[in-house]
């Protein structure tokens, strides 16, 4: 009886689909529809097919799906497809170009998928984080999630996912400029997939094999591979495929110096793109096109091209959206982490339970004894010292323990500073110094550029100051107060630097113990607050002295910083990030931050630490 049920559940589902198909109807009506149907499996295969068939391209009617499908799933409490749907809103938005929420919902549907142990909606899941991760160019991270979802494949013989993560891997190999390992992978694809007689699948690893022989200038060989697959994929009539074909022949063309061969593919691979509104692939075509016709001497169209370019490429790939992935991420990874120690604590509380239950026998124990007389009491004497061995014993354990996840956290405290100096810290480098090579070839012909430039050169340095001052905390277990005055002075001499007319004094009483020590993310709010108070005094008050000072007070440690610029009402303005997140650090810190400003009088920021 069941069988037939799902029999008749899957002729519903596929013809309501292709009815949809056919008469290219819109996700109002799908959802409407769907709405008077009252079987939860029949709603979700449907949606599941049409966000399948149009995902690629059309994200919006994509993104509608997903969340009704989100809704449906919520209300049932099933875990499986809740986490499906938020990966495909994610999938929705990374196509879309937002790939800061992109990364949002992936760890929203990592955070659910994750328990439910499903191998394939979390390969799925892997897959795309992989891409995401690819397409920002971090290859380990991409790396990482692509052998998670290989793992899985290989567990359930997959072959259709394994064939797919090896095309997609293999990419990353080629980037890094390991071809060898890409062609395996490449051809392990292509051979699974030719097993499978599976068309897109054969043409995509054609198209790969294609462009990893263009990558060590084997052009003959990338020729055939390309052109075969280009065959195939006209044949089956898939547009996104022969989009991305078509790119691959104009990057061919282009390398052995048919530069006219070599924009006819690219523009049609860009009226394909166009016609799917895939962002990605337009602006790596523009830029090629560009190249092609300054090697032609036709710069007008060139330039055309530039700023078609520029255009889609700030649209999609900007500083902060590239940096709130890396929030998201290191966010995502703390958690984690912090998730791993307090199950260590706790079944370090469970350990110590056991201890004080097994004392409590023993008192128990100990006056039955003293009841029963002499022989229960000697009895009782060798069972007391058994048991005082036992509890030393355990406490020792407990104390190895103990050190044991300090040094575990204080390692995963480096290795994240590590990383954030290693990853970020050098593509923010390459990102100064990218900007200089452009304004060295650029000289002065551009004010415009030139100045845009500068403030994006500016931002990345001040990032990677803020970066030093994140690992300078993170690195140390505790920060103390000559280390905190080390960084407060360090940062005072370079603010001099900038503003020789302003003088900066740093005070601390007597009183201050140098004893005093903070952990690192106090060490990290008490600078910050510090930071922000002294640049909103140099850029706003027009002050001439700021003082910072450190005393005690009954109550804790007190730190002032004050001016004698022009003052302001706090009534009267619109507080920025600046001044919010001085709050929220100085309620971290177990108090409140005090703000006293009048204009034309000095300005006053306080706060205490408990």
């Amino acid at each position: 009886m069941k069988d037939k049920k799902k029999l008749l559940v899957t002729y519903f589902v596929l013809f309501v689909c292709n009815a949809f198909a056919q008469s290219g109807v819109s996700t109002d009506s799908i959802i409407q529809h769907l709405q008077n149907q009252e079987d939860y499996e029949v709603k979700i295969e449907v949606l599941q097919q049409n966000i399948k068939d149009i995902y690629i391209t059309q994200f919006d009617k994509a993104l509608q799906l997903a969340r009704f499908g989100l809704k449906l799933a919520e209300q049932q409490n099933d875990s499986i497809n809740t986490g499906d749907f938020l990966r495909s809103i994610g999938g929705a938005y990374g196509k879309k170009g937002n790939i800061d929420s992109a990364s949002v919902y992936y760890f929203k549907a990592l955070a659910v998928l994750e328990p439910t142990k499903n191998s394939e909606k979390l390969g799925l899941l892997y897959d795309d984080m992989a891409r995401l991760y690819r397409k920002l160019n971090q290859p380990k991270r991409a790396l990482e999630y692509y052998d998670k979802a290989l793992k899985l494949y290989e567990a359930d013989n997959n072959l259709e996912g394994i064939a797919r993560i090896n095309n997609e891997s293999g990419v990353v190999f080629g980037d890094a400029g390991d071809f060898k390992t890409a062609n395996e992978r490449f051809q392990k694809s292509l051979q699974i997939q030719q097993a499978r007689k599976d068309s897109v699948g054969i043409g995509y690893a054609l198209e790969f094999l294609g462009y990893n022989q263009l990558q060590i200038k084997d052009y003959k060989k990338a020729e055939d591979y390309l052109t075969q697959a280009l065959y195939i994929r006209e044949k089956v009539g898939d547009l996104f495929a022969i989009m991305l074909n078509y790119t691959a022949l104009g990057e061919l063309y282009k390398q052995i110096n048919q530069a006219e061969k070599s924009i006819d593919f690219y523009e049609k691979s860009n009226a394909l793109a166009q016609q799917i509104n895939f962002l990605d692939i337009q602006i790596y075509n523009y830029r090629q096109i560009m190249d092609n016709y300054e090697l032609l001497g036709n710069y007008r169209e060139a330039y055309e091209n530039l700023k078609a370019f520029n255009t889609l490429n700030d649209s999609l790939y900007n500083a902060q959206k590239i940096k709130d992935v890396e929030e998201i991420t290191a966010r995502y990874e703390t958690a984690q982490k912090e998730k791993q120690i307090l199950e260590q604590r706790a079944q370090i509380a469970e350990h110590e339970l056991g201890i004080k239950t097994r004392n409590l026998g023993i008192i128990g124990l100990l006056s039955l004894l003293i009841i029963i007389g002499l022989i229960g009491f000697l009895l009782y004497k060798q069972q007391a010292l058994k048991n005082i061995k036992q509890q030393k014993d355990s406490e020792i354990r407990l104390a190895k323990e103990k050190i044991e996840s300090q040094n575990r956290l204080q390692e995963q405290r480096l290795a994240i500073s590590r990383d954030l100096h290693d990853n970020i810290g050098a593509q923010l480098s390459f990102i100064v110094s990218a900007i200089d090579t452009i304004k060295y070839f650029m000289s002065d012909k551009n004010d415009q550029l030139n100045n845009r430039l500068d403030n994006i050169g500016s931002f990345a340095k001040e990032t990677i100051q803020e970066l030093r001052d994140t690992i300078w905390a993170m690195n140390k277990s505790g920060v103390s107060i000559s280390d905190l005055q080390a960084r407060i002075a360090n940062f005072v001499a370079k603010a001099k630097q900038s503003n020789h007319s302003v003088e900066i004094s740093v005070v601390t009483s007597e009183m201050v113990s140098e004893q005093v020590q903070f952990t690192s993310l106090q060490g990290l709010n008490i600078f910050r607050i510090i930071q922000e108070a002294c640049n909103n005094a140099l850029k706003y008050a027009d002050a001439k002295n700021i003082k910072i000072e450190i005393v005690t007070q009954e109550n804790g440690l007190c730190f002032l910083v004050e001016d004698d610029g022009k003052g302001f009402i706090e009534s009267e303005i619109e507080p920025g990030n600046g001044l919010l997140n001085m709050r929220k650090r100085a309620q971290e810190l177990g108090g409140e931050l005090k703000l006293v400003s009048e204009p034309g009088t000095k300005t006053s920021v306080s706060f205490v630490v408990i």
